[in-house]
């Protein structure tokens, strides 16, 4: 009699841990969808964009089914039902309204990237007529250089120019 007893406590036990499991999975499952949901801005990446009770036991690793059992029925699958209608407040759905969602962003990133092209060429054209103008003053520094040298030659051979006076 005991012996019964320990292996119904045991399998009562052990059906418990794979429900609290199931039930850990799934909300794992929804934590990760909020994120995805989040991160692109209203709109879930995957199935389409079709949010349901199946795409959350997809992402969960668990069967569709295993929210028809008693276990279930009444809480798990409860809980994401209030879950999915509450995110879906959230998120942007329908085809249209993902498609223009999506279309208004990659115009945005478009007219971002074009911008970012034209001051690219704008920098590109500065630096070439800077290196330009950098060249022509080394030219002048150079050539001031050798002018400098010239006059000093001049001066320690003790030749000496009277310079005009310019006060009258």
């Amino acid at each position: 009699m005991k012996t019964k007893s320990k292996n119904q406590n045991a399998l009562l036990d052990h059906s418990k841990s794979r429900t609290k499991e199931v039930v850990k999975k799934i909300r794992e499952a929804m934590a990760a969808i909020e994120l995805d949901i989040e991160q692109n801005e209203g709109i879930y990446p995957f199935n389409g964009g079709r949010l349901t009770q199946a795409e959350v036991c997809r992402r969960a690793g668990v069967h569709k089914i295993t929210l028809q059992g008693a276990a279930h029925r009444s809480t798990t699958r409860e809980m994401i039902e209030m879950w999915l209608r509450k995110i879906k407040e959230m998120m942007v759905t329908g085809k249209r309204a993902v498609r223009k969602a999506v279309t208004v962003r990659a115009d945005d990133w478009h007219a971002r990237y074009l911008k970012a092209a034209q001051m690219t060429n704008l920098y590109h054209i500065q630096f070439v007529s800077l290196n330009d103008l950098v060249a022509k003053r080394g030219a002048r520094i150079s050539e001031l250089e050798g002018l400098l040298v010239q006059l000093q030659s001049e001066v320690s051979k003790g030749k000496i120019v009277r310079m005009p006076n310019r006060r009258k």
